[in-house]
């Protein structure tokens, strides 16, 4: 169980701080954000978009919940044409991870910000890919997407002399619960 202060330090960030809005210009720039029809990923694609990127890829499993994501980001964002295009990306398959890194190292001409913010909770136990649901989804998927798309972040950086950006993005609701996760494995895998 958590302890009292980070109960109450969760609760007073929640209710009583709020970060400054981002300023900076992306203007040229292309965007990812993994997990963008909901919560931090919308208004992370919403920031990126109304402060100029060239392109933002929307990434999230349900084209129609992304499409309803970019209509909602074009409304507040103002820009026509909009910058917003929405990709699928299921994190809950290896396979559909790797198509999605192979579009977008064929398709876009450059990467600047790759921000995962994609994850699932639950409470039910379940196998993707072999391992149980959060795992595959939460950790090995991202970090697999990072891995694949290194390549384009760091050709972006060398063609166009800029420092691009890999985020991935987190709660700090996982401080909350200290149970261990159910293994498939006593050791897990190792790959």
């Amino acid at each position: 169980m958590a302890s009292l202060s980070v109960v109450s330090g969760f609760i007073y960030r929640q209710l009583f701080v709020t970060p400054p809005p981002p300023n900076t210009r992306w203007d040229g720039k292309t965007v990812i954000v993994t997990g963008s029809n909901v919560g931090l990923g919308l208004e992370a694609a919403r920031h990126f978009s109304r402060l100029g990127a060239a392109r933002v890829i929307v990434a999230v499993r349900s084209i129609d919940k992304g499409e309803a994501a970019k209509r909602s980001i074009d409304e507040t964002a103002g820009r026509s044409p909009s910058p917003v295009s929405v990709w699928q990306l299921d994190l809950s398959s290896y396979e559909n991870v790797m198509e999605f890194a192979a579009r977008a190292e064929r398709d876009l001409d450059r990467l600047d910000v790759l921000c995962e913010n994609a994850g699932i909770a639950t409470q039910k136990f379940q196998l993707f890919e072999g391992e149980e649901s959060t795992v595959t989804t939460n950790v090995i998927s991202t970090f697999l997407l990072a891995f694949l798309l290194l390549p384009k972040l760091k050709e972006t950086a060398k063609r166009f002399n800029t420092r691009p950006t890999l985020a991935i993005t987190s709660s700090e609701v996982v401080r909350l619960d200290r149970r261990p996760l159910p293994l498939q494995r006593p050791w897990g895998r190792i790959y």
